[in-house]
């Protein structure tokens, strides 16, 4: 059941586009910087759980009433499925992986740290993602690069800005 959801939805076998075109030392791990900005599609499933990937990284909601409090602090947003409708999610949309999502995603989920350079350039600040296990591991794979230190790779593409003004 789990590999036939997958095939079905599209997380196992979705189209990657992206790549990473360096890695940058962050805290004890590694920052990802990739190629275009990371972009999700969204996918809801069943009426608790809505699933965004782009292949590789992945951002979950699980619907889950708490009459004491609202998620995000009451905040209100859309999202837009890839079946071309449009979520409204407020109140009771958490930041959440429910039971359902870890069986379409069947596979490890662990944090990964990223951003694009065009969006680091204005910004130098890395944001925090979901990512699959393995997908992660074999992007990781393809890079074959130098590893920068933090502020070295900062000073690179403040450099290529002024370059490019």
């Amino acid at each position: 059941m789990q590999l036939e959801l997958n095939r079905k939805h599209g997380i196992e076998n979705m189209k990657m586009k992206n790549k990473i075109i360096a890695v940058v030392k962050f805290n004890d791990g590694e920052a990802f910087v990739m190629e275009t900005p990371i972009k999700l599609e969204y996918t809801k499933y069943g009426n608790d759980t809505i699933i965004g990937t782009d292949g590789y990284f992945i951002s979950c909601f699980g619907y889950q009433f708490d009459r004491h409090c609202k998620a995000f602090a009451g905040r209100e947003f859309d999202l837009k499925l890839v079946d071309g409708t449009i979520e409204h999610c407020n109140g009771q949309w958490w930041d959440s992986v429910t039971s359902r999502a870890r069986d379409i995603i069947n596979g490890n989920i662990i944090h990964v740290t990223a951003n694009n350079t065009d969006r680091l350039k204005n910004c130098y600040v890395f944001n925090g993602y979901c990512g699959i296990e393995k997908k992660i591991n074999e992007l990781r794979s393809q890079y074959k690069g130098k590893i920068y230190d933090y502020w070295d790779y900062e000073k690179i593409l403040k450099q290529e800005k002024n370059e490019n003004k």
